[in-house]
């Protein structure tokens, strides 16, 4: 990993709170730069109460959403109307709440088959964000087995260098989802995880160890020339 920042907030509530600020000024500062603000989000119960937070007014009406073009790291290969998709998530926590175009909302194909859904997706990545395909900022989570995004352990999607989309067959979970690869994410202006709960300290323990091997995909998260924030709560760091 490059130089992560680690912010360590007492709970997941106190972590929640701290990105949204965080997602609001980044917002703030990439509008003022460049006219709008592209990120892409994920999937978990973290993501979940920082997009309930944002949804406030305190918090979205300081955002100007008409030029914030929202994409999902990942995505599971269920209909949209699905309790399991992250779209959904999303949409019921912020999208529902807030004024945005329905043309800044890229959500991830799920309907026919995988790897042309997959394609279809990566397209709309590159037709938006152009050849740098760069990110202003992409959230991430981390499961307890270290996957993020879809980048789940022994996946075929973990040696993919050329697509910046890909199908990806869970077979832990039996079935497919659609990720974001290390290739786009790693291109990112700024990675931010949310990561929260005692479950996560093993893990931690050991990619933010001084000589950490590379034991778990989410040490593949790199980003070429942006900054990666780990957004941690006490109890991932402590195991307590």
């Amino acid at each position: 990993m490059s130089n992560p920042i680690q912010l360590i907030w007492k709970d997941k509530e106190a972590l929640s709170i701290a990105a949204a600020y965080h997602f609001v000024s980044a917002a703030a500062k990439s509008i003022a730069a460049n006219n709008r603000f592209t990120v892409a989000f994920s999937g978990g119960s973290t993501p979940k109460r920082l997009f309930e937070i944002l949804a406030t007014p305190t918090f979205s009406n300081n955002i100007d959403w008409k030029k914030v073009f929202i994409f999902w790291s990942d995505e599971r290969f269920v209909p949209h109307t699905s309790d399991e998709s992250n779209y959904k998530m999303s949409r019921t926590a912020l999208l529902d709440h807030i004024r945005i175009p329905r043309k800044n909302i890229f959500v991830t194909p799920t309907k026919g088959e995988p790897a042309a859904c997959a394609s279809e997706y990566e397209a709309s990545v590159k037709a938006i964000l152009g050849k740098s395909a760069q990110f202003d900022l992409t959230l991430l989570g981390m499961g307890d087995d270290g996957h993020t995004a879809s980048l789940f352990p022994g996946t075929t999607i973990l040696t993919e260098t050329k697509r910046l989309v890909k199908e990806v067959w869970v077979e832990s979970k039996q079935t497919w989802r659609i990720s974001f690869t290390y290739t786009l994410i790693n291109k990112s202006k700024e990675v931010m995880f949310l990561v929260g709960d005692a479950n996560k300290y093993p893990i931690l323990k050991k990619i933010f160890a001084k000589n950490s091997k590379l034991l778990y995909p989410v040490q593949g998260v790199a980003p070429q020339k942006g900054q990666t924030i780990w957004m941690l709560d006490e109890a991932a760091v402590t195991g307590k």
